[in-house]
Formats: structure tokens, sequence, C-alpha cells
């Protein structure tokens, strides 16, 4: 009798500990799920933050207005990008800051975002970057002529 008792209480002590552990990994899961989710916006707010600007051209505003959503989309970046993101956007913001206001290598400004939106893709999804990087995609992306 007491050998059963034994084995039920075994049983349902196993039972709790296989459903914590499985408890456990559903929450890591649906927190990696809302934190690339997060990561998928604040990078595309940055893409966008980054036409805005080119956008914007000589017209003062615009162009203010850019900047500081620009300002707002790195600040919130630094919280969540992977540090291959970081420096990308570092080499961006060195970028802009040099060229600003003068005529650029639009060339460069697009190696530059190509790079970022590589890295981006690697910290969202490292298995499907890599079959995009396989195929040599080269991003495109527009940048009026600066008058």
């Amino acid at each position: 009798m007491i050998e059963d008792w034994i084995v039920i209480m075994c049983g349902v002590i196993v039972i709790v500990c296989a459903l914590c552990v499985t408890l456990i990994l559903i929450r890591r899961h649906e927190m990696q799920v809302i934190e690339r989710r997060y990561k998928i916006r604040i990078y595309s707010e940055l893409l966008h933050a980054v036409t805005e600007l080119n956008l914007a051209g000589n017209d003062p505003y615009k162009l203010d207005i850019a900047k500081k959503n620009l300002a707002y989309t790195v600040n919130r970046l630094n919280l969540v990008a992977s540090a291959r993101v970081l420096k990308s956007t570092n080499d961006l913001l060195d970028f802009l800051n040099e060229h600003m206001g003068k005529d650029f290598d639009t060339l460069r400004l697009h190696n530059i975002l190509n790079t970022l939106v590589i890295e981006a893709r690697r910290d969202l999804n490292p298995e499907h970057a890599r079959r995009v990087e396989a195929a040599q995609v080269r991003f495109r992306f527009f940048s009026p002529p600066q008058k």
C-alpha cells in the first residue's frame, strides 16, 4: 500500500515538473516572439527615418522633423539591437553626419544601408538571412538626387 502511494506521488511530481518546464519553455518562446516583433518595428522605423531624411532634401522644416525622428528611432534602437546592427547604425550615422547638407556618394549610402539590412535580418532570423545572402541579393533603396 505504501509502495503504491510512493509510485503515485512520484508520478504526480513528474507530471507537475513536466508541466512547469513546458510552461517555462512556452513563456520563453513568447518573449522571443515579442522581442522579435519589437525589433522588426524599430528596424522598420529606422529605414523609414532614413528615407524621410532623404526625402526632406533642402526643406529645413521637413529636415528638422526627419532628424528628430531619426534621433528618437536610434535611441530606441540602442535598447534592442544586436552589436552588429548597432555597428552598422554607427556607420550610417557617421556617414550622415559627415555628408549632411552636402553632395554625397549615393553608392556608399546604399552599401551602408545594405549592410544594415543584412545585419538586421541576421538578428531577426539567421537561417533566412543565410539563404538570402547565399542568393547574393542586393537590397535597393530610393535616394532622390540632392539639390
